[in-house]
């Protein structure tokens, strides 16, 4: 198998969309991309690639094109859920995807405008930095607000609640429209980021208007479901609770929160309104953890890999082993977070023994997962044992199994793709993933750029020789391998693959009026065989 831990690839961003003027995406495209990387939430990832997609369209259509007879509305989103379901994960995704300047903070390290603590408006200034100092791309950026729920107000407080009513007062004009001036500090060293922006604009008052800005405010909201259901008997919908039985499973209430509940719950109306669009998270299942941890752009298990990686140490997991460690999980009611927790619980004492015992490979199954002291005994004590290898094996199977079910069920991977997946880039996707670290969608895309320089080669040699040549998949495949194990570029490969060919093909050009000629293998391997096969063509 390749090795393409250090490939030295010009990496292609996955933020296809670094402007607002080339925003182009729909709905049901952003939500396949959500897809890719997020289990479960079907109902949160509709709503919110629908709303985002939306707002982004409308700038590019009517604000950038100065429509003055268009009054724009924000459709500021609030979302709801337990810890740890991917909320914020999701928003970063999506500004990443779209290219647009991403802050976040939380809501509860501010205070209202005059008093101690963080002002409101730094959020907004973080825009500008984050934008690299492009007023412009600022105007457009998106600020999500973590622990939201946290400054609601409990109803008990004596005096200014400054840290509770206060924020939200405070967040009335930012969340519509205000005017956030831009504070440059009167001495900046060299050393400091952003120095250069600091020295262009001193002297220039700048200003960011949050008109466009699109607010994300989330929190867990806890004691929020005791209000709904209490609503919700009061309405005399109590038939909710006879299906709940029924089902034997426990309803997500939050799933029917209305704007009087959040009100009820420690809100000022005015505040409630800047959020017309409520968004509700599922708990996760102990199915969707397993499916979390075998989905091949999981951060949590790509992290482990590299921390074994930097040791020379591949992992692998069984089916039973990632089962093992989502039924733990589960129990621990701290949503994915548990599975990091779970993880490193298990793997920190072989991370820490196994990188001076010579071990190059790890297999991590259902016994280690339960008795994780035991089994480590068990390879230090015999770590030549030929059993440690056959259980890395039996787990690289299944790895290997898990990646390609993965990626047979992801149509995006064939209906948008420019290149047909053989079976040795399937070969080397998988590579990337194992040896590499790379999530899935990021080696498709180094894929892609390798795949594309190949395709490029051939107008390059149909300039120079007039003479057309089409690389064939299992040519293209070879091409494609070398340049990844080798770290070169794929032009100098194609120049020394085509030096052997060169004179024969425009023999066949100027001789036998050859004009379009297809390049197997078989001319790498064997240029004399290929030669006088294209003859008997």
């Amino acid at each position: 198998m390749i090795k393409t831990s250090k490939v030295k690839i010009e990496k292609l961003s996955s933020e296809r969309f670094s402007s607002v003027y080339q925003f182009d995406l729909r709905p049901l495209e952003l939500e396949s991309f959500l897809d890719e990387y997020i289990v479960g939430q079907r109902e949160a990832k509709a709503i919110i690639s629908t709303k985002i997609c939306t707002h982004f369209q409308k700038i590019k259509h009517y604000v950038l094109k100065r429509n003055e007879d268009f009054d724009f509305v924000k459709n500021n989103l609030l979302i709801i859920g337990p810890t740890g379901v991917g909320k914020t994960y999701m928003m970063k995704l999506i500004a990443r995807k779209i290219g647009v300047p991403f802050v976040k903070g939380d809501a509860t390290k501010f205070s209202e405008t005059g008093y101690v603590g963080g002002d409101i408006e730094d959020l907004i200034r973080e825009l500008y930095w984050e934008a690299g100092g492009d007023l412009e791309k600022a105007h457009y950026g998106m600020v999500f607000l973590d622990e939201i729920d946290k400054i609601a107000s409990t109803g008990e407080t004596i005096g200014p609640d400054v840290s509770r009513t206060g924020v939200q007062r405070a967040l009335l004009k930012p969340l519509e429209e205000t005017m956030v001036e831009i504070k440059f500090p009167p001495e900046v060293g060299p050393g400091v980021e952003h120095k250069d922006i600091f020295d262009r604009n001193r002297k220039r008052k700048i200003v960011l208007n949050t008109k466009h800005v699109l607010f994300v405010a989330s929190g867990a909201f806890q004691g929020l479901e005791d209000i709904i259901k209490k609503r919700l008997k009061k309405q005399k919908m109590g038939f909710l609770s006879e299906i709940e039985e029924k089902l034997d499973q426990k309803l997500n209430y939050l799933k029917f929160v209305s704007p009087e509940d959040l009100v009820v719950y420690g809100f000022e109306r005015e505040f409630v309104g800047r959020f017309p669009v409520i968004v509700v998270f599922d708990p996760l299942s102990e199915e969707e953890f397993f499916e979390i941890l075998a989905n091949p752009n999981n951060p949590m298990v790509l992290n482990k890999r590299k921390d074994f990686n930097v040791y020379g140490i591949t992992l692998a997991f069984s089916n039973r082993a990632l089962r093992e460690i989502a039924k733990v999980s589960a129990k621990e009611n701290t949503g994915a977070r548990a599975l990091v927790m779970v993880l490193e619980r298990v793997l920190t004492p072989y991370e820490r023994l196994l990188p001076s015992k010579g071990f190059t490979h790890l297999g991590v199954t259902e016994e280690m997962v339960k008795d994780p002291e035991g089994v480590l005994q068990a390879m230090l004590n015999s770590p030549k044992n030929d059993r440690w290898k056959e259980i890395f094996r039996a787990c690289l199977l299944e790895e290997e199994e898990r990646f390609k079910c993965y990626l047979n069920s992801k149509g995006i991977f064939k209906s948008e793709s420019f290149f047909d997946l053989t079976p040795k880039r399937v070969e080397m996707l998988f590579d990337f993933y194992l040896n590499g670290a790379i999530e899935l969608t990021k080696g498709w895309e180094k894929l892609g750029y390798v795949w594309q320089q190949v395709k490029n080669y051939e107008k390059f040699f149909e300039n120079r020789y007039n003479l057309k040549i089409c690389f064939s998949d299992d040519a293209i495949d070879f091409i494609m391998e070398r340049a990844i194990k080798k770290e070169t570029g794929v032009f100098s490969i194609c120049e020394k693959l085509m030096s052997h060919l060169k004179d024969e093909l425009i023999y066949l050009k100027d001789f036998w009026d050859i004009k379009d000629i297809t390049i197997t293998s078989l001319a790498f391997k064997n240029p004399e065989r290929f030669y006088k096969q294209t003859l008997k063509n």
